[in-house]
């Protein structure tokens, strides 16, 4: 713990950006960023700033942060903020695509109204879509997916050490890019639920021609209500398989943006 220290006070500057980047990628992180108590989240930012610092501290870098103008230091600052938020953004990006699924499936059942307060986004969101939202979170934590995550922060560090972040195009891209495969994971999510729906609303449309003096809206509402659970009971599962390859196609695709040195 004593060289750790030392490490701190002789590398101040380089502590502040290496505990900034890691700090706004933990905010933006699914399941550390929400939910996980404040002290909680700075302990552990510390503890990964202190770890990362001791492998940065016999670079080049650690020379070139002794004297830096405030403004310039912002700067840096702001790009350590960037890089992190990227990090986190993105996994949220893809936490968020397939949770769409539920809100995809309790709109067209008809249970969009049995909706609660998200805590990731504040805003009002159906159930079945939180309870998608946490068994993704929960597959990320499971699954080893914090540590994939931590890595592609640890290669961010090799490519871009701290003060040295040179923002690009390619960036920009992968979370367009992964907004787009996320969205198309929740609708893979979603289709067979849909696709029962779809059938049970051709099977009430034959009831209501055949026999017209039954109560087609009741029969109607009580044969979605049970395709739509039978089905998601079914398939749920197929949400944490979607979620992890999206993630480690992400990782992959991390390497591939990190500027060359």
């Amino acid at each position: 713990m004593g060289e750790l220290n030392n490490l701190t006070a002789q590398n101040p500057l380089l502590f502040a950006l290496v505990l900034t980047r890691i700090t706004s990628m933990l905010i933006a992180m699914p399941g550390i960023g929400i939910g996980v108590p404040t002290r909680v989240r700075a302990a552990l930012a510390l503890l990964l700033s202190l770890v990362t610092l001791s492998a940065l501290a016999n670079t080049d870098t650690a020379g070139l942060m002794t004297a830096v103008h405030p403004i310039d230091f912002a700067m840096l600052l702001t790009h350590e903020v960037i890089i992190g938020l990227l990090i986190g953004t993105t996994v949220q990006i893809a936490v968020t695509g397939v949770q769409s699924a539920g809100e995809i499936i309790s709109g067209t059942g008809g249970m969009g109204l049995a909706s609660a307060i998200d805590p990731t986004t504040q805003v009002p969101m159906p159930t079945l879509g939180q309870l998608v939202g946490l068994l993704v979170v929960a597959t990320l934590m499971a699954g080893g997916g914090h540590r994939l995550v931590i890595a592609a922060l640890l290669d961010s560090f090799v490519a871009m050490p701290p003060g040295g972040v040179r923002l690009s195009e390619p960036m920009l891209e992968l979370l367009i890019r992964q907004l787009t495969d996320s969205l198309a994971s929740g609708l893979r999510v979603a289709a067979p639920v849909l696709l029962a729906l779809l059938l049970s609303n051709l099977v009430t449309g034959l009831i209501s021609r055949t026999l017209p003096q039954l109560n087609v809206l009741a029969i109607g509402l009580s044969l979605n209500t049970l395709a739509l659970l039978a089905v998601t009971a079914l398939t749920i599962g197929s949400a944490g398989h979607l979620f992890q390859a999206d993630l480690e196609t992400m990782i992959h695709r991390f390497s591939s943006i990190w500027p060359a040195n």
